[in-house]
């Protein structure tokens, strides 16, 4: 049942001056419409670590449920902060060793064809085109089997059902598996009150390219396809409300 309305200018404790500020640059007139300043500043009295914003759309997401708002708050201090840099990269990459190792025999392969075409051996540059074919398609299979391996690695079973983590993964193997940790999830909770679930995407701070694709792709995979309404919790981390 949402809140009532609030018919005055919105407010949230703010922990640190001790004091009321006004929440319109965090929460729309839309959202006005479903909570109001007390909910928020009781939140904010209760989880001073968490941004204004951040809980205005769990609240908002849960039509000003107060309840249900503060177990997800609960909830979400108490995911951990998961273990990134140079390390854990090296730990993973050794998981893509087999994949690299075919890769530098595809490319080496299509090379050689070029050359034997280039000199008018036509079958010989079939030849090598089949045999750098075959590598290509072994590498794919051994990137699909290394992002699984990650996947479970990175997901042990305590964690995995409410906050899969996608970090060391290619995009399109995030999206795959994305698709099918949500699907499974939707059946379990379709029949039970909301749910929130965490993604966590991380930042791009260690990509190659220094680049944050992986998030950028999994909210626009989340926006067009899924079409689920999801906040950021924190950096790298993606909130979705089921």
């Amino acid at each position: 049942m949402a809140a009532a309305v609030i018919h005055r200018p919105m407010a949230a404790l703010n922990p640190n001056a001790k004091e009321f500020i006004p929440l319109a640059k965090y929460v729309s007139s839309e959202h006005q419409t479903i909570i109001n300043d007390l909910q928020l500043s009781l939140l904010a009295a209760e989880f001073p670590k968490f941004a204004v914003k951040s809980m205005a759309e769990v609240l908002y997401a849960n039509d000003g449920d107060l309840m249900l708002t503060r177990h997800m708050l609960k909830e979400e201090e108490a995911i951990p902060w998961l273990q990134t840099g140079d390390a854990v990269a090296s730990l993973y990459a050794d998981m893509r060793n087999e994949a690299e190792d075919h890769a530098l025999a595809r490319d080496a392969y299509f090379e050689q064809a070029r050359q034997a075409n280039d000199v008018g051996n036509k079958v010989l540059a079939h030849q090598l085109i089949a045999k750098g074919s075959w590598h290509k398609e072994q590498m794919k299979d051994a990137h699909t089997k290394a992002a699984e391996a990650i996947f479970q690695q990175r997901n042990p079973p305590a964690s995995r059902q409410r906050h899969p983590t996608l970090l060391d993964l290619h995009v399109n193997e995030a999206i795959l598996i994305v698709k099918r940790e949500l699907a499974a999830l939707k059946t379990k909770y379709s029949k039970s009150k909301r749910k929130q679930i965490f993604l966590c995407v991380g930042t791009g701070h260690h990509s190659r390219t220094g680049h944050a694709r992986l998030p950028s792709a999994i909210a626009r995979y989340l926006l067009e396809e899924e079409h689920l309404y999801f906040t950021e919790a924190r950096p790298g981390m993606l909130r979705i409300i089921l």
